[in-house]
């Protein structure tokens, strides 16, 4: 009987996965980069951690393979983002067994019912990027995700909370770094894909438009006619693209009204040296 190769190759991967011994003391699976970036910081070498998304590719859009399915099984913590940015990761959690703990760092953070607080403005908790303001990530984010992460492996907790004030120095830090930065007069942007509420929002910063504010959500053309009307009327120079979408309407959109593309990454990429840290993700996108 004739084997398919890609099956042969899926169950290898999965086998070697799962014979391979395990040399840390949590083994974490997320879905997306940044949140491998925090539990990296809080837990260095106490946590062998798996991105599913890989660089490049949109949350949104993604497809879990065979292989991700054996790594989830096997893993002692399940972290997805929610608020509908990776819906897929609850089936797949779903799919690999009970003993995993699946957690939505948007329900730890209390986000999900954050709507109903009237000291929080709702286009901007409609947004699930948190980690890309570095104040929340310090006082909400990072403090959560320790907490998860002692419940998960108590023997470490004087590691986590060690690495935790790190953390809480190193981002305050970062935070003056970032001000001094965006100091500038320009304070209005238009954005492809609605992922900066949370980062405008710290730093003083109008979003005049958005142009996709849903994945895959394709804007009418009075939306646009508006969009470059706005655009130009505010004498913007850029649109903000992703690496994770196609930039052909984008770049159309800037030649309308005579502002050119500039990349901003919410994701990160471990292969580039400046997307690889969260520091450096941060510093990139406020460059």
């Amino acid at each position: 009987m004739r084997v398919d190769p890609r099956i042969y190759a899926a169950w290898l991967t999965s086998a070697l996965v799962l014979l391979t011994p395990a040399a840390w003391a949590v083994e974490v699976v997320v879905t997306v980069h940044p949140l491998a970036l925090l539990v990296d910081e809080l837990a260095g070498d106490r946590a062998q951690v798996h991105v599913l998304v890989p660089p490049g590719a949109s949350p949104h859009a993604f497809a879990p393979r065979p292989s991700d399915l054996v790594r989830t099984a096997r893993a002692d913590l399940f972290l997805q983002v929610g608020g509908g940015l990776d819906d897929w990761a609850g089936r797949l959690a779903q799919t690999a067994g009970d003993d995993i703990v699946v957690v939505s760092l948007l329900d730890l953070l209390g986000h999900e019912q954050a709507e109903h607080d009237h000291r929080v403005r709702h286009d901007v908790e409609a947004d699930p990027h948190v980690w890309l303001d570095p104040i929340e990530v310090r006082d909400e984010v990072a403090p959560a995700l320790a907490t998860l992460l002692i419940a998960t492996d108590p023997e470490g907790e004087a590691h986590y909370r060690a690495r935790l004030s790190q953390l809480h120095g190193d981002l305050t830090r970062l935070d003056a770094e970032v001000r001094t930065s965006l100091a500038g007069d320009a304070r209005s942007y238009v954005a492809f894909h609605n992922a900066w509420r949370h980062f405008a929002a710290r730093y003083g910063l109008e979003e005049l438009a958005v142009v996709q504010e849903a994945a895959g959500e394709q804007p009418t053309p009075r939306e646009l006619a508006n969009l470059v009307r706005d655009a130009r009327a505010a004498g913007l120079r850029a649109i903000l693209i992703e690496p994770q979408l196609d930039p052909r309407l984008a770049q159309t959109l800037g030649r309308e009204f005579g502002g050119k593309t500039i990349l901003v990454d919410p994701l990160g990429d471990p292969h580039d040296p400046e997307r690889s840290t969260y520091g450096g993700l941060v510093r990139f996108n406020a460059r």
